[in-house]
């Protein structure tokens, strides 16, 4: 029986701390990507990143309106999703932007990205936004098909290029 719980930075640091590097390597640029991912995990481990991010988090939820949930399965984390809003002054618009969504390994492949995108729009909704957004790597092609598969338009493309 799935069911979404609130976060609880302390409790749930070591599962978001692990969700939240998974998705930064899966939507990685290509040259960053050319390491193994234990290699990435244990670079990023040891760089100020997952306290930053966990700082980010903890701030972001004051905000009464930002969603950071928590999808568990009989008491089994099956995932994770962060979203956060902005307003846009002058145009009336609010904007929910998904910071992080993930699903754990053994559980993807089984429209639980879909199954949290609805609740993530549902929330959002009820919360005053008007626009979703969201975000992903050039390779992650899971991603990109399941933000497709939900109703998700490009609307930018970005370019970067490694200086030697």
């Amino acid at each position: 029986m799935f069911r979404f719980r609130r976060i609880y930075i302390n409790k749930d640091r070591n599962t978001l701390l692990e969700f939240h590097c998974r998705i930064n390597y899966e939507s990685e640029t290509p040259f960053a990507r050319e390491a193994p991912y234990e290699e990435y995990r244990q670079k990023w481990f040891s760089t100020r990143q997952p306290e930053t991010y966990l700082s980010d988090l903890s701030k972001s939820m004051k905000d009464k309106r930002t969603i950071a949930k928590i999808l568990e399965d009989n008491g089994n984390v099956v995932g994770y999703l962060w979203v956060t809003f902005a307003d846009i002054q002058g145009y009336d618009m609010t904007v929910a932007e998904i910071m992080d969504i993930a699903v754990a390994p053994d559980y993807q492949r089984r429209d639980i990205g879909l199954l949290m995108l609805a609740r993530i729009e549902k929330l959002a909704k009820e919360r005053g936004a008007t626009l979703l957004r969201s975000d992903t790597g050039i390779k992650n092609v899971a991603s990109q098909k399941l933000h497709s598969k939900f109703g998700f338009k490009t609307k930018r493309i970005e370019y970067e290029k490694v200086l030697q």
